[in-house]
């Protein structure tokens, strides 16, 4: 038994934290784009293999990883205590199944492309598709997973959608409210984004939790999101977005000097520029005809705007 499933990067822009004692409701609400490099997860259900020490086994871009393995372990738990899982198995000895989950990850981990929600909703729904379990009970999965580990509060919703992303109301799929920003950027010209790169840049790691935990950033984020919020809904353009995106990092705090000399190098010959919520990365959209303007393209990873949803290949 094998499958693979490709879930997108998602990068939000700017947002709000929403609590709530029901971890299904818990989440954010803001804005995000959805990019066409993310994480592939495929899953083998072996019996009888001498490949494997133990039961599972999980590799990410093909070592193990420890540190980046506990979301898909938490995911793993909340799956095993939600569904009869070793009934799946009742045909082979139950001590003698094994699973094999490898992740092939194209961007930095850590660095605010949802990279754990990604893993969580590759191996959730990975396995939902492998054991005829409900997809959308195994994407709340992924969602719990993040809440509990704090490694994330909208990226599982927002990575079930497309493209640029609304989320209205916060919450696990089927829970939460998302819309796809499909507007032009001016004069109401529609865009299929074919014309529109992101380009992104990291200088490294931030740890999720310790920002959305922290009473200060917390006060800091809620008072801007809401503002942002609001802006978007009247003016929902991806123009707006970026603007609004750049505004919010620079008025959290949470945009550090390095970040922004990268930004205002951009700025010219990018639609926007902003920092990637929340990891140590810059963000831009660039249309095709300004790229050969932009200095060290090599220097930054490329990517295009993702309208396709999650794939099982």
């Amino acid at each position: 038994m094998k499958v693979s499933v490709f879930v997108p990067s998602h990068i939000t822009g700017f947002f709000t934290i929403c609590e709530n004692k029901d971890p299904l409701k818990k989440g954010s609400c803001g804005a995000g784009l959805l990019i066409d490099k993310g994480v592939t997860t495929t899953i083998k259900i072996l019996s009888n293999s001498s490949n494997y020490k133990n039961p599972i086994n999980i590799k990410i871009n093909g070592k193990e990883n420890s540190k980046n393995e506990t979301i898909i372990n938490k995911t793993l738990e909340l799956i095993k205590n939600k569904f009869p899982f070793e009934e799946v198995f009742e045909t082979m000895d139950k001590n003698d199944y094994y699973i094999s989950i490898e992740n092939k990850v194209d961007v930095p981990i850590g660095a605010g492309f949802g990279t754990s929600a990604s893993c969580a909703l590759g191996t959730a729904m990975g396995l939902g598709k492998l054991l005829n379990l409900p997809l959308e009970k195994t994407a709340q999965i992924a969602h719990l997973a993040e809440i509990s580990l704090g490694s994330g509060l909208g990226d599982v919703i927002g990575q079930t959608s497309k493209g640029v992303v609304l989320r209205k109301s916060p919450g696990a799929p089927g829970i939460g409210k998302t819309i796809s920003i499909s507007s032009s950027m001016k004069d109401n010209e529609k865009s299929d984004f074919s014309d529109i790169y992101v380009l992104t840049k990291t200088l490294g790691e931030i740890d999720t939790s310790s920002i959305i935990k922290n009473p200060f950033y917390k006060k800091n984020i809620n008072n801007m999101g809401i503002a942002m919020q609001k802006k978007i809904i009247l003016n929902p353009s991806l123009e707006n977005f970026m603007k609004l995106s750049y505004e919010f990092a620079k008025n959290t705090n949470l945009m550090n000097e390095n970040l922004s000399k990268i930004i205002d190098d951009l700025k010219q010959n990018s639609i926007g520029v902003s920092m990637a919520m929340l990891g140590n990365t810059i963000f831009a959209l660039v249309k095709e005809e300004n790229l050969n303007k932009i200095g060290n393209l090599d220097d930054f990873l490329i990517s295009k705007i993702y309208t396709d949803g999650i794939k099982f290949i």
